[in-house]
């Protein structure tokens, strides 16, 4: 009885049986390859968690959990903060300053918590406002919060200090988070408050 013939080379197409090794080599292209079509953009990412709304506030950002740092909300802007959960408003801008409102009749219509450390400018970065901005933060009641000004800018220099005072940041941190939550044209005092050389 004739055996049937097998090849001695095996046959490109066929299906490794289950007892078969793959070859090293292919161990070694396989990641290669898929890390390859991922690149070029073959294979979709994974989708970012979504952002939080930011309202459409100017220079609105989240540079803490539960934590909203913008310039000046409107009452509509406002009142879209209130029903989206958010239970504390501090505002950092002095009484009458040009493009302010009475926000606290309107905060305590909507059912927010209404905070006011007015802050004119740099002799106002004080450690009494550093604190009372930590007093607030510290109230797990207290979120999630908005704190304002006009551009975000006193708010970042005081979340700055903040950080870096009573938070135990670096002096670098306590800049980055600064930025992040607007400080932009009184850097130069958070600076120095921080002992960073420009």
């Amino acid at each position: 009885m004739d055996r049937p013939f097998h090849s001695a080379r095996p046959d490109p197409l066929a299906r490794p049986s289950p007892g078969r090794r793959v070859p090293a080599l292919a161990l070694v292209l396989l990641p290669l390859l898929f890390g390859a079509r991922a690149a070029l953009g073959a294979e979709p990412a994974a989708p970012a968690s979504p952002a939080p709304p930011l309202f459409s506030i100017p220079q609105a950002a989240t540079p803490l959990p539960g934590v909203l740092t913008s310039g000046q909300p409107t009452e509509e802007q406002l009142a879209a903060v209130a029903r989206a959960g958010y239970k504390t408003v501090v505002n950092l801008r002095t009484a009458g300053e040009p493009g302010t409102w009475d926000e606290a009749p309107k905060a305590a219509e909507l059912g927010l918590r209404y905070v006011s450390i007015p802050m004119k400018g740099a002799d106002d970065l004080t450690e009494a406002n550093v604190r009372a901005l930590a007093e607030v933060l510290a109230d797990p009641q207290a979120y999630p919060v908005v704190v304002h000004c006009a551009t975000s800018n006193r708010v970042g220099a005081l979340f700055a200090l903040k950080a870096f005072q009573l938070d135990g940041a670096s002096a670098e941190e306590a800049l980055e988070l600064g930025r992040k939550a607007g400080l932009k044209g009184l850097e130069a005092a958070v600076r120095e408050r921080l002992q960073l050389k420009e």
